[in-house]
């Protein structure tokens, strides 16, 4: 009785093509975004966008994160968090996390960072959201004239670019 056997050559070339198709299989499974994880699409930053715009005209307060009332962080973190997305409630840490980009790069649900002087002459960091080509939503304090309270600001405006003082893409 004969029995006939692959040769090695044909043998290994097998075991590495399967050895790669499995590779392949194990790296498109750890790719896969965990459950907590959003998916980097337009629909979600725009989610984000249309969750602040919904506050446009409620009342600035200190310390609040609606729905009645905001203030700059708390109206980003708000609109964060009605999508499932994380981002910390603190200012400073809004502008610490995530990536650093131009203006020019500036997506909806990006954050622009203002540094502005409150009337007893101290630095205070100011948070807006962009929502489309030159133009943010911000819980205004009453600064740059304005009334306080959610409302639209042009980006393009020289009381905003000279503040300007970071832009940080939260969502990939």
């Amino acid at each position: 009785m004969t029995i006939r056997t692959r040769p090695a050559r044909a043998l290994s070339a097998t075991l590495l093509i399967l050895i790669g198709a499995v590779a392949l299989m194990l790296a498109g499974c750890s790719s896969s975004p965990s459950k907590n994880e959003i998916p980097p699409t337009t629909d979600t930053r725009a989610a984000v966008a249309d969750a602040a715009i919904e506050a446009l005209g409620r009342p600035y307060q200190a310390g609040a994160t609606g729905p009645q009332a905001y203030d700059d962080s708390g109206l980003v973190y708000a609109a964060y968090q009605s999508v499932g997305a994380a981002l910390p409630r603190d200012i400073q840490a809004q502008l610490d996390t995530g990536k650093p980009i131009e203006l020019v790069e500036a997506e909806p649900a990006d954050l622009l960072f203002f540094r502005i002087e409150n009337s007893q002459g101290d630095d205070r960091l100011l948070v807006g959201l962009y929502t489309q080509a030159g133009e943010m939503l911000m819980a205004n304090p009453g600064v740059s004239g304005a009334n306080s309270g959610v409302a639209l600001f042009d980006t393009d405006d020289d009381f905003w670019a000279q503040r300007l003082v970071g832009v940080v893409r939260q969502l990939p």
